[in-house]
């Protein structure tokens, strides 16, 4: 049957129901990640918990949870954790383009590869990176920051693997992204689940290409961070690992006792401790840390044991170095006592032994974290923090806790507690320990929800559920009937963690009297419980009973009277005495406790001995007082008087006298504890000692006060200049009256005889000048006993062929001693001469001493430059300077004014020979080379250089020489043409060459046979040069005709032929004048090479039949006449040159007849500019290869056009003259 209070439980529990039903059930504390905070909104549906990590954290996933409506927090647990690959050491598959494994752990999020912020890998089949974090972290998230645009080949299926095998590829897969990441993007690959490993590895599987990381970070939550290592430090010289912080100092240096006292006022240690990896990671930090650093050494916390021989290094806690990491060719004790260690950064950082003393040196201090940071927590759970700085007192911060900070990080002692909702049960550590390592120790609980039911009902009572609940932790209190007792130890019972009441549930009994409680720090005696029983109370020693002593049981259940209580009688510690001591006696304050007193040595104590603790809670009597022992004033003698001002026990007086007395008896007396001082008083007597005599060559002083001479009064004693004291300078006036030491005066100060050394003189000059000497005397001629006066000076001079050594002039000083110690007499020794190149010296006499001459020769064909003799002089040393060899040269070569001549001197070294040469048309005459003779002059004669000239060229048969000048000199040409009808076989151009003689032999002129038809009326015989285009059979027929023609018609036209002349000759010299310059133009392609001129062509048609028509254009070369090489210039331009085969005036030259410069051969008046040779209105250029003017091949005709119809001249020659047709 269910008692009342069942049925208000089962209506609350009822209530609660239903409000849930209709409002939504509430969520649990959530859970906290290690190394974050949460901040929670509330507990009800919709309501937010918000999470932050710790600094230096980064968070991972959500960073919020939202309550569902079923009480559920929705959204998965986010992870707080920090990089621990910073700066570890790096691998990768290939490097290329500057793209080291080292750019993508060094912080530098930068996606611009410039040759030095990413990595670059070749393209290669499935290319990796890889870390190596020195120990082995729980790695949750690896993030990977993709390069920037552009290219370069995209990261694309990325897979990460996490393990400790040094074969990456066998590690355990850890994330895999497929796809590709976009330039300049950072992706994050969280793991399935923390993966324990040492190798992170990150690698494009199945991809052929080059992969280009720019940063890779690996986060744990096992490492600390360097925000969590101190405020006070700036990170940048801050570093984690192995969750130890280290604080690099480079900012000063100093000797290792400096370091260590720095790094402990920082609560830290001079590094220590390290093991290989944390070398590796320490190595690494300070190879970042190079260029801040005035010095690469740094100390460590290691010291040699002493003694000189002990080989035994430990660490600056005590504790053995096991495996030290020593540097090459390390440990050396090179300058002994070398007994403390650096970190040498020329030895990759690893150890050197030196001395202690060095004060320049770098340090690191190492240090624990001060704080495992915020704990992390279960859910449905909360945690609190308790600082226990001691064992003794602990502050609870849980009131942090409920105000929303139960997550502040954790310092050093500090505990963190776990609870549970009522109703649970902590399932796990309720307390975890922040350890040295920066980390929580043990695991975070949970909490069990635990109800032990409704307790059994209590026949003749009743209970009451204190905690209006039955789950674990509530309580229940059972109360009887009247008359009825509660039988059992408790009347309260608990709701234990096994789901059951501790203790069972109690009895009513009828006439039993409660049980009783002994009162508090007291004790109690019972006879029983029944009625009539007796029970005693007892207080414990210092309490005192306030109550009755005794009460007994009586009838219905209860006790005659209250329980009395014992309250504590304590009287305190009492007052302590100024310069005494009080003790307890019995070592208690409480009640009949006894206090004792006793004075410091030197003090009477004043009051009682003892004191004792009475049942009012006071000490018996007053506080005792201790004094100080003094003395009475102490007796001042005649005379006299005392020093010092305190007369207590102890103090010393000293007595003293006044001036010119002196004390008999104890000068020191001391107040002793009898309050009396030791000994007797002193006496003072007077003494004078008197004036002393006046002193010769000196004066006295008087040092005392009014030139006293009473006890203790001084006087001194001077000298004149260059005399000093023989005696006490200072004399005092004692008790005997007399002054101390014994007589004192002045004796001249003078230096004894100078030590004269062997093979020396010496030249006295004395400051006395009847005595004073410049006579040089060796050691024979002093006298034993003389001596010198101040400022006296002797000169020293050695014999010939020694040099002093030393000082070699001496002077007596003030204090009767020689300026300087007597110098020696050196042999001298020029020693060997400086040698020269190329050359020898010879010493003439084979000797370098004094007067020894050198003298210098030089190598052939060089001379000696300065004097080529020497003499070892008095001062050891070698007269002048020494000479130089100078190679001989022969001197420039002047060409002079010899035409065309020109030499080449070479290096003009003797030996060596200067050539001669001429210019180009002139020849040598001479020897060609000159050689430069022993004596730099040149042997031989200058040559001369003659111009060459060729011989006069020959003329040839039926046909006309033409010269352009006079000269047959070097380059001159000579042309030759055949009449009409004759062909010319052989170079119809001739120049004089190098050699002298002419490129080709003259030409040949042949009758040409082939009938052309009438070509003309310009006939030319062989003895007149007149030609007509007639055959040879008609010439050969009609010559007797023509010529009785030519006569009658000559006589009838006299006349005619002179009127005709006079008036063709004005009117072609108004042409002339007219059209001077312009009748033949060169042509506008004119090419100037090596001095030739082209001409117009051979069929202008402003210039008539070409007078080469009718020669044969099949010709070959004569190869006994081909040209050994072409001229410079074939033809030289020297104007308008016209040639005229008519009769002519004034610069008109008939036949080739060369008087002047302008030539016609014909009616063709044109004034032609350059070389142009005019036939009968032709015109001729030399367009041979290599003659700048054509292109027609060598020692040949160009060839002539086809014949051409007959054409009427205007006019005729007949004998040389010219006749004007109508």
């Amino acid at each position: 049957m269910m008692t009342t209070m069942s049925w208000i439980l089962a209506a609350a529990t009822l209530c609660s129901a239903l409000l849930h039903q209709t409002q939504g059930a509430d969520c649990p504390q959530p859970a906290t990640p290690l190394n974050a905070e949460v901040s929670v909104g509330g507990l009800t549906a919709g309501s937010l918990a918000t999470y932050t990590c710790d600094p230096g954290y980064s968070l991972f996933g959500s960073d919020s949870v939202v309550c569902d409506a079923n009480g559920k927090w929705t959204g998965k647990l986010p992870i707080c954790a920090t990089n621990v690959a910073y700066r570890k050491p790096v691998n990768q598959s290939s490097t290329a383009r500057g793209g080291a494994g080292e750019n993508a752990n060094d912080g530098d999020l930068s996606t611009v590869h410039d040759g030095t912020r990413c990595t670059q890998t070749f393209v290669e089949t499935s290319p990796w990176w890889a870390v190596d974090l020195l120990q082995q972290y729980e790695v949750s998230v690896v993030k990977v920051t993709a390069r920037g645009c552009c290219g370069h080949e995209p990261l694309q299926d990325l897979e990460v693997r996490v393990g400790d095998s040094v074969h990456y590829h066998q590690n355990r897969l850890c994330a895999w992204l497929p796809g590709v990441i976009e330039d300049g993007t950072t992706r994050e690959l969280q793991c399935a689940r923390p993966m324990l490993g040492r190798y992170v590895m990150v690698q494009m599987v199945g991809v052929s290409g080059s992969m280009s990381l720019c940063e890779v970070q690996v986060y744990s939550t096992q490492e600390v961070s360097k925000e969590r290592c101190s405020p006070d430090i700036a990170l940048e010289n801050l570093a984690t690992f192995n969750r130890t912080c280290y604080h690099f100092q480079m900012q000063e240096g100093g000797t290792q006792e400096i370091a260590k006292k720095k790094c402990a006022a920082k609560n830290s240690t001079l590094v220590q401790h390290i093991q290989a990896i944390t070398q590796d990671f320490l190595a690494s930090e300070l190879r970042r840390h190079e260029d801040t650093m005035t010095t690469k050494l740094l100390w460590v916390g290691v010291e040699k044991d002493e003694g000189h021989i002990s080989r035994t290094w430990r660490w600056t806690d005590g504790t053995k170095v096991l495996k030290p990491l020593w540097g090459k060719e390390q440990p050396n004790n090179y300058i002994r006592d070398q007994n403390c260690v650096m970190m040498d950064g020329a030895r990759e950082w690893l150890w050197n032994d030196v001395v202690c003393s060095l004060n320049y040196l770098h340090w690191i201090c190492q240090f624990g974290p001060p704080s495992c940071g915020s704990p992390d927590k279960s859910e449905n759970t909360t945690v609190a923090v308790k600082i226990e700085t001691h064992a003794a007192a602990a502050t609870d911060v849980a009131a942090a806790a409920d105000a929303g900070a139960a997550n502040a990080p954790a310092s050093s002692g500090e505990v963190a507690v776990y609870s549970c909702p009522k109703g649970n049960m902590v399932l796990g550590d309720r307390k975890r320990t922040c350890g040295q390592t920066g980390l929580w120790e043990g695991e975070a609980p949970t909490c069990k929800y635990i109800d032990c039911k409704e307790p059994g009902s209590v026949e003749n009572g009743k209970f009451v559920l204190l905690d209006s609940r039955t789950t674990y932790d509530a309580r229940v209190l059972y109360e009887c009937q009247e008359n009825y007792t509660l039988g059992g130890s408790k009347d309260t019972i608990t709701c234990g963690d096994q789901g059951t009441w501790d203790p069972p549930s109690p009895q009513c009994l009828f006439s039993w009297c409660d049980m009783l409680e002994a009162p508090r720090h007291g004790g109690l005696e019972v006879t029983g419980r029944r009625a009539g029983d007796i029970a005693t109370f007892l207080c414990d020693p210092g309490y005192t009973m306030i109550g009755t002593k005794t009460v007994s049981c009586q009838l219905g259940g209860g006790w005659s009277g209250e329980p009395p209580t014992c309250r504590f009688v304590d009287c305190g510690i009492p007052d302590d005495i100024q310069h005494g001591e009080m003790t307890l006696v019995n070592g208690t304050t409480y009640l009949g406790s006894v206090s004792a007193y006793e004075c410091d040595a030197d003090y009477w104590l004043d009051g009682p001995m003892t004191r004792s603790c009475l049942k009012d809670g006071r000490w018996t009597g007053d506080r005792p007082y201790c004094i100080l022992i003094n003395c009475e004033q102490p007796e001042i003698p005649h005379d006299g008087y005392v020093i010092g001002y305190s007369f207590d026990v102890g103090s010393e007086v000293e007595y003293h006298c006044e001036d010119g007395h002196f004390l008999t008896g104890e000068n020191i007396r001391v107040c002793t504890r009898d309050a009396i001082w030791s000994g007797s008083s002193p006496n003072c007597t007077y003494v004078d000692c008197g004036r002393v005599p006046t002193m010769i060559k000196g004066f006295v002083t008087y040092e005392t006060e009014g030139a006293a001479t009473y006890l203790d009064s001084t006087l001194s004693f001077e000298c004149v200049p260059n005399h000093r004291l023989a005696g006490e300078s200072v004399k005092t006036c004692m008790r005997d009256g007399k002054w101390t030491g014994g007589v004192t005066r002045c004796e001249e100060i003078r230096c004894r005889n100078p030590e004269v050394p062997d093979l020396a003189r010496i030249s006295v000059a004395r400051n006395n000048r009847r005595l004073s000497s410049s006579i040089f005397r060796g050691k024979e001629d002093m006298l034993p006993d003389q001596t010198y006066r101040v400022s006296s000076s002797v000169t020293y001079r050695c014999d010939k062929g020694y040099v002093v050594e030393g000082s070699n002039l001496m002077t007596c000083l003030s204090n009767g001693t020689w300026s300087a110690t007597a110098p020696s007499c050196k042999y001298v020794d020029c020693g060997h001469p400086d040698p020269i190149k190329p050359g020898i010296f010879r010493l003439l006499s084979n000797k370098t001493s004094y007067g020894s001459t050198v003298a210098y020769e030089c190598a052939p064909n060089w001379r000696v430059e300065g004097k080529y003799r020497r003499f070892c002089q008095e001062n050891g040393t070698w007269s002048g300077p020494t000479p130089k060899c100078i190679q001989i040269l022969c001197s420039k070569l002047p060409t002079g004014n010899v035409a065309g001549l020109e030499v080449k001197e070479g290096t003009r070294t003797v030996g060596s020979n200067a050539t001669y040469s001429c210019k180009e048309g002139y020849t040598l005459r001479g020897d060609p080379t000159r050689p430069c003779l022993q004596h730099g002059v040149w042997g031989g004669k200058v040559p001369s250089c003659r111009a060459v000239v060729c011989p006069e060229p020959r003329d040839i048969i039926n046909g006309r020489r033409l010269k352009l000048n006079e000269s047959t000199s070097f380059g001159t040409i000579v042309e030759y043409l055949c009449f009409p009808k004759y062909n010319l076989h052989g170079a119809f151009q001739l120049s004089c060459t190098q050699t002298g003689a002419w490129s080709h032999l003259p030409p040949k002129c042949t009758l040409d046979d082939t009938d052309y038809g009438l070509v003309g009326d310009n006939t030319v015989d062989g003895s007149s040069n007149s030609a007509r285009g007639s055959d040879a059979g008609e010439l050969d027929g009609s010559s007797n005709t023509g010529m009785y023609a030519g006569i009658v018609v000559s006589l009838l036209l006299v006349v005619a032929v002179a009127l005709g002349l006079a008036f063709f000759r004005t009117r072609q010299r108004k042409l002339a004048s007219a059209d001077k310059g312009a009748a033949v133009k060169p042509s506008e392609d004119t090419n100037r090479i090596n001095g030739a001129v082209t001409y117009g062509g051979l069929n202008d048609p402003t210039t008539g039949n070409n007078i080469y028509e009718n020669i044969h254009d099949d010709l070959e070369p004569d190869p006994n006449y081909s040209e050994l090489s072409t001229p410079p210039s074939r033809i030289r331009n020297s104007g308008s040159n016209t040639y005229n085969n008519s009769n002519g005036s004034n610069n008109v030259y008939n036949n080739g007849s060369n008087n002047g410069s302008n030539y016609s051969n014909g009616n063709n008046s044109d004034r032609l500019s350059g070389h142009t040779y005019s036939n009968g209105g032709g015109s001729v250029r030399d367009s041979r290869p290599g003659s700048g003017m054509g292109g027609y091949p060598p020692n040949q005709r160009p060839r002539m056009p086809p014949p051409q119809p007959p054409t009427v001249p205007a006019g005729v020659t007949i004998n040389g003259m010219s006749i004007i047709g109508q």
